[in-house]
């Protein structure tokens, strides 16, 4: 018998005992109480259906696939890759999440708009917002041994397009940018910024990653992040120790320059005279 169905008896069982003692009119105390249980239960699936906490032995739960970066061209060896943990654009106060659409197996974007001549990452979008949409990264072609993303453009058929400036995505040529945020927003670093007053689109990239240059397959090339070696926090701390040690070596400067009188006076002797020359 299973555990539920015991259970259930027992509790009819003693039911039908209250109940004839009520009929009855008799008073009585109940005191219910278990010495040892009736039954060694084995089978408690209908008590835990389900697995509660970790098992022994058992196996991780392995991390949700990571989508691979998109690239240029799509076959042959990459010259192009750009990846994003989140990538989104604000029109107003409408938010698209581009994200599904770039990266990933279900991903609809079409790159073949790029040149690789001019340095160019072409990225189009079959509707956003109800209309077509090209996000457009341009790398200046340099001999210099860096790269550097000179503009992102967000452009649709039905107006003119908002150009980003990004001078400050920017590492050597052998290397990849990393950075945690890159947006247009104040509130996101506001490392984009437009070239004229009042933007019509807006852009959100959250860790994102880009290589122009010498990509070594298809994966990036060692990251050159954004964040400086120093904080402004670090700045901070440093400049304020420095400012503590100086005073602390000009009070202790003070103090070692202190000297002490070679003659004192005595109040029961004769009055000291202290010639002007000494």
């Amino acid at each position: 018998m299973a555990p539920k169905e015991v259970l259930m008896s027992n509790d009819e069982i003693i039911g039908q005992v209250l109940s004839a003692l009520k009929e009855e009119d008799v008073p009585y105390t109940a005191l219910l109480t278990a010495g040892a249980p009736s039954r060694v239960l084995r089978d408690v699936s209908g008590v835990a259906p389900g697995r509660v906490g970790r098992q022994l032995l058992q196996k991780p739960t392995p991390a949700p696939a990571q989508h691979p970066p998109v690239r240029y061209p799509l076959t042959g060896e990459p010259q192009i890759l750009f990846w994003a943990q989140n990538f989104s654009v604000v029109q107003g106060s409408k938010w698209v999440d581009l994200t599904p659409q770039t990266f990933g197996a279900e991903a609809s974007v079409d790159v073949s708009g790029s040149f690789w001549s001019s340095n160019e990452l072409v990225l189009k979008y079959a509707n956003v917002l109800g209309s077509p949409l090209t996000a457009t990264w341009r790398f200046p072609v340099s001999g210099r041994d860096w790269f550097q993303l000179n503009r992102l453009e967000l452009a649709t058929p039905s107006a003119s397009p908002t150009v980003f400036n990004a001078s400050q995505v920017t590492a050597p040529s052998n290397y990849s940018w990393r950075c945690a945020y890159l947006s247009s927003l104040p509130g996101f670093g506001a490392g984009l910024l437009p070239h004229g007053p009042g933007p019509s689109w807006g852009v959100l990239l959250q860790d994102v990653q880009l290589q122009g240059f010498n990509v070594p397959g298809l994966q990036f090339s060692y990251a050159s992040d954004c964040a400086g070696f120093f904080a402004p926090g670090t700045w901070m701390g440093l400049l304020t120790a420095l400012l503590l040690g100086a005073i602390f070596a000009c009070g202790l400067h003070v103090l070692l320059a202190l000297k002490t009188m070679d003659r004192f006076d005595d109040p029961k002797g004769a009055t000291i005279a202290v010639p002007q020359g000494e």
